[in-house]
């Protein structure tokens, strides 16, 4: 993990939505995608034959840019954020369309990112109101918040549950990283990294074994750390191991994915490109 070597490609895909594209993300099995945008709808796409066509289309829910779409570990439940400050759980049914069972307000401005935890039993939210919100899910599918943390300064754009171990990591506008763990009755912080970039964190994501963390920020770097001694969560904590400066641009890095096949990281930033690493 000493260097990181890079190749550009131009992002040439198809827009999926009639307007810009805030979020997406892939079933576990990776069959479907969910996309949210702009246009305030929620799409959920079937892949088959190196071809995405539509399933399903859900609007008039949330009534302003939907930011976030995440699916639970089972795929019975799909959680959305949005702008308008909300959450909505969606359950398939038996009709195989997802249709609305629950929804969560509290966040006092937008909400940036949803996640599910792999066991299914966590639901975290970030938002604009610098909170990170940890919702329990009971045996009866209901929704209960546990943890409200306040450790970061300003707009956290993003939280990410490790694949592995019961740690959740969060990234914002104050520049820093975040990482917790449950102690049996709260949400407590295992580490934090106050300048983990030179601007926002926009975006993270960790590799398969969940030793290893990637992150994308708004000073145009990836940065890659170690989860070191993450067994018990308490004493986790996140070292710097590897960096990768995009030199030739000025834009942010918004967003980056580890693939848990290949190994390979992807970003995608705003000079209209896309890096493969």
């Amino acid at each position: 993990m000493s260097s990181i070597k890079a190749v550009t490609f131009t992002q040439h895909s198809a827009d999926l939505l009639a307007a810009r594209v805030w979020g997406l993300n892939w079933n576990h099995n990776g069959r479907f995608l969910v996309t949210v945008g702009e246009d305030r709808t929620v799409k959920i796409w079937k892949y088959a034959d190196d071809k995405l066509s539509l399933l399903q289309k859900i609007s008039g829910d949330q009534n302003r840019t939907i930011r976030y779409a995440h699916f639970s570990h089972c795929g019975r439940f799909l959680a959305v954020g949005s702008w308008d400050a909300t959450i909505v759980i969606y359950e398939i049914n038996e009709s195989n369309e997802f249709e609305e069972k629950h929804r969560l307000e509290g966040h006092e401005n937008e909400v940036k990112c949803v996640q599910f935890s792999n066991n299914g039993q966590w639901l975290a939210t970030c938002s604009r109101d610098k909170t990170v919100w940890l919702w329990q899910v009971d045996e009866d599918g209901d929704y209960e918040v546990v943890s409200i943390l306040q450790k970061h300064s300003a707009d956290v754009k993003f939280v990410l549950w490790n694949p592995v171990y019961e740690l959740l990591v969060s990234g914002g506008y104050d520049n820093s990283l975040r990482m917790y763990y449950y102690d049996d009755e709260d949400w407590v912080t295992a580490d934090e990294v106050e300048a983990a970039h030179d601007s926002a964190v926009w975006s993270g994501d960790f590799d398969s074994t969940g030793k290893y963390l990637v992150t994308a920020g708004a000073d145009h770097n990836l940065k890659v750390w170690e989860v070191t001694s993450p067994e018990p969560p308490s004493a986790a904590r996140l070292n710097k191991v590897a960096s990768y400066e995009a030199r030739d641009t000025v834009w942010p890095f918004y967003s980056v994915s580890w693939d848990h096949l290949t190994n390979l990281i992807a970003v995608a930033g705003g000079d209209q490109k896309n890096l493969l690493i």
